[in-house]
């Protein structure tokens, strides 16, 4: 047993002799191998060129910052990227639009083709920019991200047609740098094409006298949906029985700006999620469950809270760790990092309901 470690070892420390010093090296009984020394090369350039030859041995290599020196720990198994079929988000996508759009055009006297039609485009020009922002930014970086997948869900199960989109990454993120960039790219891609439509949505409003209680919901305001309905029409509304009855631009707007937030929320593997691991690493956890904790708060004025408080904490509250953590962010992430905080905070809508 003990000279095929010993072999083991010894043919990994030869496969990344000439980018890390190794020191001192920790054989686990699950086939796990610890290397710990110093790094002749930037982690990055050292990672890419040790990834390879160790994935040649049947091993899957993460770096990691030890105090002044660096561990490369040596996990047994390949890890194979799954063959995607784009067919399958082709349906998705053509599902989701015909059930935005029929969701969209529903009123209470029929169906509106005209309004389905405006409130699809709005949305899924939203949620569809969003996704290619981070699809783009992937591509450019090299991760193997997919096309998105559309979730269709048509009334009465939802009043907006789609739980999202959403785009699987297939192996773990290669640092934080990329981890960075590709979460913050979605979000502030969908930002900007929301803010000329709910603005335009906004100006083609009207305010219309209240129907009776019960036949209607009021939309929640972020600041951002607030400032610019008071900039239009001189107050804030709902008030004295009268509120702004939102053109189908406008509401697709606000469904995709209400995402853009949702996607923000720093915890689990949300996008903010992404983005605060990016940030503090592992220690992320600790911010997941306060933020947890804060939708258990905010439960007590909108129970759509309740339902991501529980779906975080059972599905997502962890963050998986990239594959090389020794890279360390550049001063330009750190302004990545505030846009989209910025971004956030604009957009969040405590009570999104009512």
């Amino acid at each position: 047993m003990w000279p095929d470690r010993l072999e083991l070892v010894a043919r990994l420390r030869a496969a990344v002799e000439d980018v890390m010093r190794v020191e001192a090296y920790t054989v686990q009984p699950n086939g796990e191998i610890s290397l710990r020394g110093q790094l002749m090369s930037p982690p990055d350039e050292a990672y890419r060129r040790m990834r390879p030859r160790l994935e040649d041995l049947g091993y899957t290599p993460y770096l990691r910052a030890s105090g002044e020196r660096h561990e490369l720990l040596a996990m047994p198994g390949v890890i194979r990227r799954a063959p995607s079929n784009p067919a399958i988000n082709l349906v998705l996508f053509v599902a989701t639009l015909l059930s935005v759009i029929f969701t969209g055009g529903l009123t209470a006297t029929g169906f509106d083709l005209g309004n389905g039609l405006m409130f699809g485009a709005s949305l899924l020009g939203i949620l569809g920019v969003h996704e290619a922002g981070h699809y783009l930014v992937g591509r450019l970086r090299g991760a193997p991200v997919s096309l998105p997948y559309f979730i269709p869900l048509p009334a009465p199960f939802s009043f907006v047609g789609t739980l999202g989109a959403v785009i699987v990454q297939r192996e773990p993120f290669e640092n934080r740098r990329t981890l960075l960039e590709i979460a913050v790219a979605g979000p502030l891609a969908g930002f900007v094409l929301a803010v000329p439509l709910f603005v335009l949505g906004i100006w083609l409003s009207r305010v219309e006298p209240l129907p009776p209680a019960g036949e209607y919901v009021t939309l929640g305001d972020s600041l951002f949906t607030r400032l610019v309905a008071l900039a239009r029409f001189g107050r804030v509304y709902p008030s004295d029985g009268y509120d702004i009855m939102l053109h189908p631009i406008a509401f697709g707007a606000w469904i995709g700006l209400l995402i853009t937030a949702i996607n923000l929320i720093p915890a689990g593997q949300l996008d903010g999620g992404h983005i605060a691991y990016a940030l503090l690493g592992a220690r992320a956890r600790y911010l997941s469950y306060a933020v947890i904790a804060a939708m258990l708060g905010l439960a007590l004025i909108s129970t759509s809270w309740l339902i991501w408080a529980v779906l975080l904490f059972l599905f997502a509250r962890h963050h998986p760790p990239p594959l090389n953590e020794a890279v360390q962010l550049r001063p330009h992430h750190y302004a990545l990092m505030m846009a989209a905080a910025l971004v956030f905070i604009l957009t969040f809508v405590p009570r999104p309901v009512y």
